[in-house]
């Protein structure tokens, strides 16, 4: 009796562990985002193309990261995210590689115009992502800053 016991803590745990970083994960892919296009705001008026590259790459690799984070049976209790991720691959997939190749547009802004009208497409790729995929605030414990 006390091996089953040991064994069914030691299942719970490891489940408790792997689901807290799963979750993690997911925060530290949608901040890294938040910081890269934190990164690109002062580039509109002071336009540095290698700059705006650099964190166009960063966008462009987490969109990969977005797909394996969110993959079928990856976690599924997560209280980020709502049910129809689990269910809805082909979308998630879709919103990524549209989120990827409009990432791959900052990298090639010319100057700060095209930069701002990129940016701006990658603000509402994210939102509508979110709108779609993310649990409100209350659902996420109540937590409702950015990346949670």
């Amino acid at each position: 009796m006390k091996k089953i016991i040991a064994t069914t803590t030691l299942l719970a745990l490891a489940t408790g562990a792997a689901f807290a970083a799963a979750h993690d994960d997911r925060v530290a892919v949608m901040r890294a985002n938040n910081g890269a296009m934190m990164a690109l705001r002062p580039l509109v008026a002071n336009f540095d193309a290698a700059a705006a590259k650099a964190q166009s790459q960063i966008l462009v690799d987490n969109a990969a990261k977005i797909k394996a984070a969110f993959a079928p049976g990856s976690d599924q209790n997560d209280p980020g995210v709502l049910p129809v991720i689990w269910t809805d691959n082909a979308g998630l997939n879709a919103a990524a590689d549209k989120f990827a190749a409009d990432a791959a547009a900052i990298g090639a802004a010319t100057d700060g115009p095209s930069l701002q009208a990129a940016m701006t497409a990658v603000q509402g790729d994210c939102g509508a992502c979110h709108r779609v995929y993310r649990a409100p605030p209350a659902a996420r414990g109540g937590g409702g800053g950015r990346g949670q």
